[in-house]
């Protein structure tokens, strides 16, 4: 090659090259996250993979462990554990109007687990030579030596506006909540979502998520496992979202919603549910209100025989009509902020096998059924300020914290909680929070983990269930507290405690060997949090 080809080749490249790096120089590049560290001492929360060394086999944040853990009895021994989570994200913005947002996440507890490989099971290892064979899933690491598999991708989505038109577009995996205050769902989705303005004082929000692609229970989710004529985009999960809010005054505004959940999985049921909802906010003097009354409408069609969480046992289909309502309301009083609230998700008896009056909540369901007894919760209520009477994510929760009615549907069951609170702000470095609540299930089953007759997906996974008749419905009282230290502007420590005074529901329930039949103890929980925010 010429001298003069060579210089000619030279400068095209070099061109190419700073034409190809306007667009990264360009780029804004956004780093944020959160760490956060808590030590447990409690007789209720627990990171072991069984309750409290009671071998029963139930594991994780599941609707059978939280349940089951005070009829088994197992609120019985202490633990303490130091459990930690970070989270990243990362937004790759090309300008105010475009942007890609990824987040991840690592949680672990110390001396878990670690330096594992990857043999598709996810056990322990024993004393054969290897280290903790198997570990390589998420949350772990925590253990001597550290390493493992555990970084979680969790959203990946596009965020832009569209040029021209007052409309926000988020199409990816990403956080979704609806706006009956997340008794519904609260989780993250795969899926399309849509934010448009309209006029000054309205705005109308669409979404559609896949929660699943599977057929006849395959549970990867489709692929190959689906076999010879499996189709994607048939026999999947769907939710679909309409919301619109309007501002009547600055001070008051008013919404509707719409939620369709379409489960066309064929291995278990087929659910077609529609929730219908109005919401509303309001600011009186110094008091501002707040609320929802939300009805569901469908049909779960049952093909296999039996649905799990019901007495269905025949291949009739049942209709669904549950109910969910609250009130809250919030003053300023003092140092700090008075609050009140109410909610109520409706239960059902448990006698009919065509009709089921409960709210149906979002739970992970990868086998399709519309009550898995180990399906994890997909739905919060942070307004309660609740620690362990139901899962509420703004008390900083993790991967291992507990509550007594796991889900707002409480395994058909429903939920009736009222809560009263103040949150204290002492100094602009110091705050305190106190909290008591009351929850009851919304109906006494005929046929539930408690009474005579169990036939519910709880039972199985129990040993010498007792046939003892509760006296009530009363699930308990819970009384917590929460002080913090702002060490630095991004760094809080804090303390926790909670305890719960069971109420009847759970009377004459204990089922450890020696005390069957008496009275579990009261859950407690006491936890020191040490949180940074960037």
């Amino acid at each position: 090659m010429s001298f003069k080809k060579t210089i000619l080749t030279v400068a095209a490249v070099g061109a190419l090259t700073a034409a190809t790096a306007v667009p990264a120089m360009a780029l804004e590049n956004e780093f944020h996250g959160m760490y956060k560290m808590k030590y447990f001492v409690s007789n209720f929360d627990n990171s072991a993979a069984s309750y409290f060394g009671e071998g029963t086999g139930l594991t994780g944040n599941t609707a059978a462990a939280q349940t089951a853990a005070l009829a088994r009895g197992t609120s019985q021994t202490a633990v303490n554990y130091f459990e930690q989570r970070a989270r990243l994200f990362y937004n790759a913005k090309a300008n105010d109007d475009l942007k890609l947002v990824v987040a991840f996440e690592i949680d672990s507890v110390f001396g878990d687990r670690s330096q594992g490989g990857f043999t598709g099971v996810n056990t322990v290892g024993g004393t054969s030579g290897t280290v903790n064979s198997g570990t390589a899933f998420r949350n772990s690491g925590g253990a001597l030596d550290t390493d493992s598999v555990n970084l979680e991708t969790k959203w990946v989505h596009l965020d832009f506006n569209v040029p021209g038109v007052p409309m926000n577009v988020k199409v990816g995996t990403q956080a979704i909540k609806d706006s009956l205050k997340g008794v519904l769902f609260d989780c993250d989705a795969g899926g399309i979502w849509t934010s448009t303005k309209i006029g000054s004082n309205a705005r109308v929000n669409v979404g559609y998520f896949r929660g699943y692609e599977g057929n006849g229970g395959d549970v990867n989710g489709g692929g190959t496992a689906g076999g010879i004529g499996f189709k994607m985009g048939v026999n999947n999960l769907d939710l679909a979202i309409l919301e619109g809010k309007f501002n009547i005054t600055k001070d008051i505004s008013v919404g509707a919603n719409y939620y369709g959940y379409f489960d066309y999985r064929s291995n278990a049921a087929t659910i077609l549910d529609h929730t219908l909802a109005v919401n509303a906010d309001a600011k009186v003097g110094p008091v501002a209100l707040s609320g929802f009354i939300a009805g569901q409408l469908g049909t779960t069609k049952n093909q296999s025989g039996s649905i799990v969480g019901s007495v269905n046992n025949s291949n009739e289909s049942v209709d669904m009509s549950g109910i969910a309502a609250n009130v809250a309301a919030r003053v300023k009083v003092g140092p700090g902020t008075a609050k009140i609230a109410a909610l109520y998700t409706s239960g059902d008896n448990g006698t009919s096998q065509t009709k089921n009056k409960s709210w149906l909540s979002l739970q992970q369901s990868v086998g399709g059924a519309r009550l898995q007894s180990n399906a994890g919760a997909l739905n919060t209520y942070n307004e309660s300020g609740m620690m362990l009477l139901n899962r509420n994510a703004a008390a900083q929760g993790g991967s291992s914290d507990k509550e007594i009615a796991w889900t707002t549907n409480n395994r058909d069951q429903g939920l009736m909680l009222a809560t009263i609170g103040y949150e204290a702000t002492i100094t602009p470095k110091l705050y305190a929070n106190a909290n008591v609540g009351f929850a009851w299930t919304a109906r006494d089953r005929q046929n539930n983990q408690n009474d005579v007759g169990d036939t519910d997906a709880i039972k199985p996974l129990m040993t010498n269930s007792t046939t003892a008749r509760n006296s009530n419905n009363y699930l308990g009282t819970e009384f917590n507290v929460e002080t913090g230290y702002k060490l630095y502007d991004n760094l809080t420590a804090s303390v926790q405690a909670a305890y719960v005074v069971l109420g009847d529901y759970y009377k004459g329930t204990n089922q450890i060997a020696g005390k069957a039949g008496t009275d579990p103890d009261n859950p407690y929980t006491a936890r020191v949090v040490l949180s940074y925010v960037f």
